[in-house]
């Protein structure tokens, strides 16, 4: 957890603004060749994304405290353009009923999810959380509540949880989960796992203490963070 002492943050290498920047990239490639079938004015995504560019710049290039980054009108502007941006996508969707039905459409939308929730999160992660490279995404606590085989795979499954907020719906090859477990997820960049998109990874199968509530865990077992860490730093590398 994050420390009284303020200390000035190498921000170019800072693994929260990595992956901000990561994120920032992969709307960027959504908009220009990963296009859902709606009906939106493109040109306000990218002079959306061009202002969360510019002010990308300034955060990874700001070298201060992360209080005052986190305070700082780069940092609110960024979030504040793409928010812009998923309220003219979510209306879209809205308006058109559009349901993503392919696997395609379905992993852009969770990666526009994805995106969004990198944006919108990062206030806190400089807030409360310190620069360990685990917390540059949401580690979450998610109770188990339906499992099935993935089609065509000896050993893979599809388990849908819940974080108290939303539904979950990843794939992995752990063997010995149980419907009720709970257990601790990373939000990754989702893949598509033999057409079925997983939306986040579990952190191991070691099951979280009853008393933990579901949602953003600030308090992670050190088992899930060695796991978290490795896969942010998976996407740092190619960022840094």
């Amino acid at each position: 957890m994050k420390t009284e002492l303020v200390v000035n943050m190498d921000t170019a290498k800072d693994a929260r603004i990595l992956v901000l920047e990561d994120a920032l990239r992969r709307l960027n490639e959504i908009v220009g060749n990963r296009k859902l079938k709606l009906h939106i004015e493109y040109s306000k995504l990218n002079n959306e994304l061009k202002n969360a560019g510019s002010r990308l710049y300034e955060i990874k290039y700001a070298y201060t405290d992360a209080e005052t980054l986190a305070e700082s009108e780069a940092t609110k502007s960024l979030i504040e353009s793409i928010k812009n941006f998923s309220e003219i996508v979510k209306s879209s969707i809205a308006s058109s009923g559009f349901n993503p039905s392919t696997t395609k459409d379905q992993l852009v939308y969770a990666d526009l999810l994805y995106c969004f929730r990198i944006v919108e999160g990062f206030q806190t992660r400089l807030l409360d959380f310190d620069e360990d490279p685990a917390f540059a995404v949401d580690i979450l606590a998610v109770e188990v509540s339906q499992m099935q085989d993935v089609s065509g795979s000896d050993n893979l499954s599809v388990c849908r949880c819940t974080d108290g907020k939303r539904i979950w719906r990843i794939v992995t090859n752990i063997q010995n989960i149980q419907l009720e477990s709970k257990l601790a997820c990373a939000v990754l960049p989702p893949v598509d796992m033999l057409g079925v998109v997983s939306e986040a990874m579990f952190l191991g199968a070691t099951q979280l203490d009853s008393e933990i509530p579901l949602g953003l865990l600030k308090d992670c077992p050190s088992h899930a963070l060695d796991q978290a860490r490795a896969q942010v730093l998976k996407i740092t590398k190619r960022m840094s």
